[in-house]
């Protein structure tokens, strides 16, 4: 947490796993007297859940923190959004982390991501074809919404995390669902990862995490390239950029208006829109948006038609 001062308000994101309370122990053992622990139970897995958010409350008191705390209907969430439960964890979290941050007065959040969880991240995205940003991996600061998140642990292996946890007798929860197979994420970790120590031996770790770290400072670099817009992109400038910048141009207008899930494909409808003589004048988007082209300029709608 270099260059955060010790008496700073931070929320740490805790789930009561063992990354998690390896990092609210190791925070207050460097100092960090003023933090808030934030837990979210997903009530996804029954008694298991409510005894994740009972030993995180115990860990709490010990340490005279403040707590915040909450239940979610995740799988109901899921269902109804029409989302996967990653993705609906995901976002009731970070809504979760934002009520924190306004009932606490900090918009400062620590969140647990180790050097494992990063290159997972990585090859995740390779495989589902991203850019730059997304084989960049996490960021060690970023900003999320309202919120500035830390991930102190990210360069830190996940054996070295759990030699501390065991040296220091830090208590935590297994998640019995970190070991099934029929999600995505857990077949990369517990299949497709072992299988590349074995042909490519354990430096490929750091060759990704070395990838990464290269990839965010160009990524850093080519965002500072993309022009300033307004709500409305004018056909002949974007005509006139290179392919890359046009398209990055594109996808961070459609993130900057509110289009839920923006990524490649929808950068691609609306690109589109500049072939005036075959292309559409009207594409759809996430979230019952349409783009539409008229008068040589793109610009968006919400609902209807």
């Amino acid at each position: 947490m270099s260059g955060v001062s010790k008496r700073k308000k931070l929320l740490v994101g805790v789930s009561g796993g063992r990354d998690s309370m390896v990092l609210l122990h190791a925070l207050f053992e460097l100092g960090y007297k003023n933090l808030v622990v934030c837990h979210l139970n997903h009530t996804l897995r029954g008694r298991s859940s409510d005894a994740d958010a009972r030993l995180v409350l115990d860990e709490a008191a010990l340490r005279g923190l403040r707590v915040e705390h909450a239940r979610s209907r995740t799988a109901e969430y899921s269902q109804t959004q029409k989302k996967s439960v990653e993705l609906a964890a995901r976002e009731l979290r970070l809504a979760f982390f934002e009520k924190c941050s306004t009932r606490a007065k900090t918009n400062c959040l620590v969140l647990a991501h180790h050097a494992d969880d990063q290159i997972e991240t990585c090859l995740f995205n390779f495989l589902r074809g991203t850019g730059t940003s997304g084989l960049a991996g996490m960021k060690p600061i970023s900003q999320r919404g309202k919120l500035v998140v830390y991930r102190p642990l990210l360069s830190i292996p996940r054996d070295q995390i759990d030699a501390f946890r065991k040296l220091r007798g830090i208590r935590f929860r297994e998640d019995a669902t970190n070991a099934e197979l029929h999600h995505t994420r857990n077949k990369l970790r517990l299949r497709v990862m072992p299988i590349l120590t074995e042909i490519m031996g354990d430096s490929y770790r750091s060759a990704i995490l070395r990838a990464a770290e290269i990839l965010r400072s160009e990524e850093d670099w080519m965002s500072c390239l993309t022009p300033e817009f307004s709500a409305e992109l004018d056909c002949n400038e974007l005509r006139a950029m290179h392919p890359a910048l046009r398209s990055r141009t594109a996808l961070r207008w459609l993130r900057a208006q509110g289009v839920p899930e923006a990524g490649y494909s929808e950068t691609r409808r609306v690109l589109s829109l500049l072939d005036a003589a075959t292309g559409p004048a009207k594409v759809s988007l996430p979230g019952n948006h349409h783009a539409r082209r008229r008068r040589g300029v793109l610009f968006l709608e919400a609902g209807g038609e």
